[in-house]
């Protein structure tokens, strides 16, 4: 419950008491239940482009690139220390009277350390630590299990490295032929570079946190002095912030408010759905959207620029084509054809689709339909992963293509859906944020409410629930205009745990 000290607390913070309070129950209650939802299909919901297509819409973005503004969106503010779990979790079990690192590597809690124990020279930090490991201590090199227990200490504690606190974006994931280190923060510049005509405005927007921007700086200037002096004046790299005001409350296990030292409510970030705002701000026609640690370095990421180049082209082409009917439906309203506008909605949006009037003018149904956000989805096949996925979901104006999120489906759902997702959401999508006048769509409006996430995690001993926004490519983008198309394994690169840097 929430006292006096609370209202006037939060008042003072800038923050709203009513939506706290109305937090505090969405944790109570949890999210409402899904119904009315199927997992896609390949051929029903989900595009696999034909060669052909493939090229036509690549060679689309190449000619229209230069006619509007892109800006490439990067989430980058998660820390990677979760990359390094299987050395802690190591570093924990040493402790044991009766450890033995033998037998620690051969037993099921070790196989992931056993990877990394017999590959530990091709880490792309492996240099840098050993020769921290050398000036710190007498080790001797050749002691396998003295070297690595040395070199595991300096990897999760050595203040000059301090990898286990850095954001994911600038751990070295990379080395180069050189032996320089590289980071993905890096690795997504170089991405972005390739990706479009160097004649044009190359914009890049990080979201970041405050406190690592100096280093987010410093790597950014480096890589600069590297790249030639035209393409660095034309690239353009912004850095923002999550909202403060946009961190939601965690109660216990009893739904009690978690409170800080001085007793009063705490609050955690409100996950990435808190970023809408970010990108609602953004002065751009077009955002290519991207995690962070899908990316590799140079010729290897070769697959990646050019389905992102394919994405974009195909939304040019069905915005085209949305911007036209949409035309037609504002200028000759009753008088429009409405057979050719529900055939394209039926062949890229929903095959089943019906003009639902709703008290409205068919031709006025029809511009709310077409007159929002559109946004292309890339889709890897799914090898089985469990988790959320692809799915079609029915809403008011028919059926529309959904991303949801494994936490987000209830119990009663969760089973039986989880078994039949076929595909996944790798974070690579393209947005058209702009209407077909030519002004910016305000985001914000476009999001489910009501698809807010809890989940339960635990501080120390305690077990909490935390609430996330509707997340930003979730329910924050809910009632957009949606398309998957299917992408190559290729594309698909993340970095989890520190031995995904061996692939």
């Amino acid at each position: 419950m929430m006292f006096k000290k609370d209202y006037k607390n939060l008042i003072s913070e800038g923050r709203s008491p009513e939506l706290v309070q109305r937090q505090l129950e969405y944790l109570k209650n949890g999210a409402p239940p899904f119904f009315d939802i199927s997992p896609v299909r390949l051929s029903d919901g989900i595009q696999k482009l034909s060669k052909k297509e493939q090229v036509e819409t690549q060679r689309l973005f190449k000619q229209e690139e230069d006619t509007c503004k892109w800006i490439k969106f990067v989430p980058a503010s998660g820390v990677g220390s979760r990359m390094f779990l299987p050395f802690f979790e190591y570093w924990e079990a040493k402790e044991s009277p009766d450890f033995s690192l033998d037998t620690y590597l051969n037993s099921e809690a070790g196989a992931a350390l056993k990877i990394l124990y017999i590959n530990l020279k091709r880490l792309p930090f492996y240099g840098k630590v050993s020769a921290r490991v050398s000036s710190n201590t007498s080790v001797n090199f050749s002691n396998k299990p003295d070297f690595f227990e040395a070199f595991t200490k300096v990897l999760l504690f050595d203040k000059t490295l301090q990898y286990f606190s850095l954001p994911k974006a600038l751990i070295p994931f990379f080395i180069d032929e050189q032996g320089e280190e590289l980071t993905p923060f890096e690795a997504q510049l170089l991405e972005a570079i390739e990706m479009v005509n160097k004649n044009n405005l190359i914009t890049l927007h990080f979201t970041i946190t405050k406190e690592h921007r100096p280093l987010f700086e410093r790597v950014e200037k480096h890589f600069r002095q590297q790249i030639p002096a035209r393409v660095n004046s034309l690239l353009a790299i912004d850095y923002s912030y999550q909202n403060r005001l946009l961190d939601t409350p965690f109660v216990d296990e009893n739904n009690v408010f978690i409170r800080d030292n001085n007793g009063n409510i705490d609050f955690r970030k409100g996950g990435h759905g808190a970023l809408l705002e970010n990108m609602n701000l953004l002065d751009s026609d077009y955002v290519l959207i991207k995690n962070i640690d899908n990316i590799k370095w140079g010729p290897k990421n070769s697959s990646s620029i050019s389905w992102q180049q394919i994405l974009a082209g195909k939304l040019l082409t069905i915005q085209k084509d949305i911007f036209r009917h949409l035309e037609h439906l504002t200028l000759e309203k009753d008088n429009t054809p409405l057979e050719p506008i529900q055939t394209f909605i039926k062949t890229h949006f929903d095959p089943h689709y019906k003009l639902n009037i709703q008290n409205k003018r068919s031709y006025q149904s029809l511009i709310d339909y077409l007159n929002r956000p559109i946004r292309v989805c890339g889709m890897i096949l799914n090898k089985g992963a469990k988790g959320g996925g692809p799915f079609w979901k029915k809403q008011a104006r028919g059926r529309t293509l959904q991303i949801i999120e494994g936490v987000e489906l209830n119990k009663s759902n969760q089973q039986s859906t989880s078994e039949q997702i076929t595909y996944f959401n790798p974070v690579m999508m393209v947005c058209g944020i702009k209407n077909f006048k030519g002004t910016k769509f305000s985001l914000l409006d476009y999001r489910d409410e009501q698809r807010f996430m809890v989940s339960h995690k635990t501080i120390g001993n305690v077990k909490i629930k935390v609430l996330e926004w509707p997340g930003l490519w979730n329910g924050g983008m809910a009632e957009w205009n949606t398309l998957f198309i299917e992408l190559p394994e290729a594309t698909f690169n993340p970095v989890k745990i520190v031995s995904d840097l061996f692939l």
